[in-house]
């Protein structure tokens, strides 16, 4: 079930984050239940914006993507890609020193934690760091209770965005 609440941005990289607008995003479940997602933008022009920090929950997009936005229908569509994956890790049960090492590895491979919450932890990767990185980080953690998906990678049939083969 999706949750109304924005994912609470990380601040350990330092960045200022309450200078980030939000804009609301709909989200919607497998189940078909929709719900808002504010998303930390910053404008560039008009309908245009900056996605600041990657999204927990909509799909598509990752940090340092221009999107325009359409307001009447809270969607989004990619204007230009900012060369970065998003990656949703879904938890429960999990100690915390293994959510502590997980956001401590992915910083360490070029990573960052761009929010959290009690059950999700979002990380941003630029894609140099390359996909066998993050999928090796992601199979250290335990099978039980963890569930991962890149979040900008795959649309709405399970078909590579192949944004990526761009950037080389």
């Amino acid at each position: 079930m999706l949750r109304e609440e924005a994912v609470v941005p990380a601040s350990e990289d330092g960045t200022n984050r309450s200078s980030f607008a939000g804009i609301p995003l709909k989200v919607e479940s497998q189940h078909g239940a929709t719900a808002d997602e504010v998303v930390a933008v910053t404008p560039v022009s008009d309908g245009h914006y900056l996605v600041c920090l990657s999204p927990g929950f909509f799909r598509g997009i990752a940090a340092g993507d221009v999107i325009a936005y359409d307001e009447r229908s809270k969607s989004a569509k990619v204007v230009e890609r900012g060369g970065n994956v998003a990656v949703q890790v879904f938890h429960a049960g999990i100690p915390g020193d293994v959510i502590e090492f997980l956001k401590e590895k992915a910083t360490e491979i070029g990573g960052r934690v761009d929010g959290e919450l009690d059950s999700l932890v979002v990380l941003t990767f630029p894609v140099k760091v390359g996909f066998p990185a993050i999928e090796s980080l992601l199979a250290a953690l335990p099978e039980a209770g963890v569930e991962w998906e890149y979040g900008n990678v795959f649309d709405e049939r399970g078909e590579p965005l192949a944004w990526w083969e761009d950037t080389t």
